[in-house]
């Protein structure tokens, strides 16, 4: 449903509304976003606490950030050695063979960089 259909139901929806909540019930009943909401919900004439509205963005800001770190954490947690070997030398005379493989790939990896640069 569009915005113009939204705003016509909304004005025989908001009469029957008996929750605590009018922006969070409206994002619910029409599937659409806290901002969306509030935009939509002034524009009917409902008044929204502006201070709401602000501890509602920094709280996703929040959420944002914390993703962010998480998803940089757990890359750096897979670009991370699963052995303790930096030498092949010593990866061989262990007869960690895995771990041998591992190091060779890396340095393919740095070869082919130094020979190939991305564009």
């Amino acid at each position: 449903m569009n915005r113009r259909g939204r705003l016509q139901s909304a004005r025989s929806w908001l009469p029957t509304y008996s929750g605590k909540n009018v922006l969070k019930g409206y994002c619910k009943h029409f599937a659409v976003d806290w901002r969306c909401a509030a935009v939509e919900l002034a524009m009917l004439g409902v008044e929204i606490d502006p201070a709401y509205l602000a501890m509602r963005e920094t709280t996703e800001a929040e959420k944002a950030r914390k993703r962010k770190e998480r998803e940089q954490q757990q890359e750096a947690e897979e670009a991370a050695p699963w052995h303790p070997y930096t030498d092949p030398l010593a990866a061989y005379l262990d007869d960690e063979y895995e771990a041998l493989y591992d190091l060779e790939l890396q340095q393919s990896v740095v070869d082919d960089y130094r020979t190939d640069p991305p564009l």
